[in-house]
């Protein structure tokens, strides 16, 4: 019975949703602006004459001053680039630096550490010496979950 109200509550909230998600579509389109055709030429070589003229004119002056706008914010780019990887190569030089003396000061550490390391002298000269080499095996050997304690 619970799965079956479950079901209709989700039935009901999807079709409130699909209903609110409908209405923002009845909304006026946008129309494209109509363009109006300008009266075709008399001769068609004039035409063609008209386009190459103001085209050849237009290029040159159009483009002198944005070109050299251009390469003064490319050479500024270019500029604020190379400054921005040498402070990364000096960061990471720094880096380099602390991260070698980190190095030497662990493998420092790791030699006192072996120096000072020492053997057990465990003698077994009694049988109470036997129960503790039982006792320090179970200690010191890998974990019960390690070991195999069922043939198959």
């Amino acid at each position: 019975m619970e799965p079956l109200i479950i079901a209709i509550l989700i039935g009901l909230i999807t079709s409130i949703f699909n209903k609110v998600k409908e209405s923002p579509s009845n909304k006026p389109v946008r129309q494209k602006p109509i363009q109006t055709a300008s009266p075709p030429p008399s001769e068609p070589r004039e035409r063609g004459r008209e386009r190459e003229r103001p085209a050849r004119s237009r290029v040159p002056r159009e483009y002198k001053e944005p070109l050299k706008d251009a390469a003064s914010s490319i050479q500024s780019r270019f500029e604020e680039k190379k400054k921005e990887a040498e402070s990364t190569y000096i960061d990471l030089q720094k880096k380099e630096e602390r991260y070698s003396r980190r190095l030497e000061a662990h493998q420092t550490r790791a030699k006192k550490i072996r120096d000072k390391s020492s053997t057990l002298n465990i003698d077994f000269k009694n049988e109470d010496d036997i129960v503790k080499g039982f006792i320090f095996s179970e200690v010191f050997g890998p974990p019960r979950s390690k070991k195999r304690h069922h043939q198959k």
